[in-house]
């Protein structure tokens, strides 16, 4: 018992320190964005204007406006893409 005493204050001091450096330790997460690839446009098959005479002028709108639609989509994805490609941040 004598020797535990003797040791005691060594001891608490020791614990201490390693408490006190455990706590003082502070990791920080940084999360870096790499560029994403910027995938191929697909090549669409073209439709000759004899393949569309069948269709009515209400069809070939919504033809026209889908087709309208899918582009402007692909752009606004390739856009979303490229703000990865930014180096200043």
């Amino acid at each position: 018992m004598q020797r535990w005493k003797k040791h005691a204050p060594r001891l608490a001091l020791a614990a201490a320190i390693i408490l006190v450096a455990g706590c003082a330790t502070r990791t920080e997460t940084v999360f870096v964005q790499e560029p994403l690839p910027i995938p191929d446009r697909p090549s669409v098959p073209t439709i000759q204007p004899d393949d569309l005479q069948c269709l009515s002028d209400d069809a070939y709108e919504s033809l026209v406006v889908r087709d309208t639609m899918l582009q402007e989509h692909v752009r606004r994805l390739e856009a979303i893409i490229k703000t990865t490609h930014d180096t200043e941040l």
